[in-house]
């Protein structure tokens, strides 16, 4: 969930198995209120599923 105004993730919601992969991405950036704009430097270590982050930003434009 991200906060249209600000572009700040304030939220994740995960329906999968095993969200590990995911989740560590998600706390950060909702707790560091790291904006999308950030974010989209932030690139995976090992992109696996957590380049689901990548289409999300492409998503919003970015």
């Amino acid at each position: 969930m991200v906060d249209e105004d600000t572009r700040i993730t304030v939220g994740a919601k995960f329906v999968r198995p095993g969200p590990g992969k995911v989740l560590q991405v998600a706390t950060i950036s909702i707790t560091r209120r790291i904006t999308l704009d950030d974010l989209w430097h932030a690139t995976p270590a090992f992109p696996t599923i957590s380049e689901f982050w990548l289409r999300l930003l492409e998503a919003y434009g970015l």
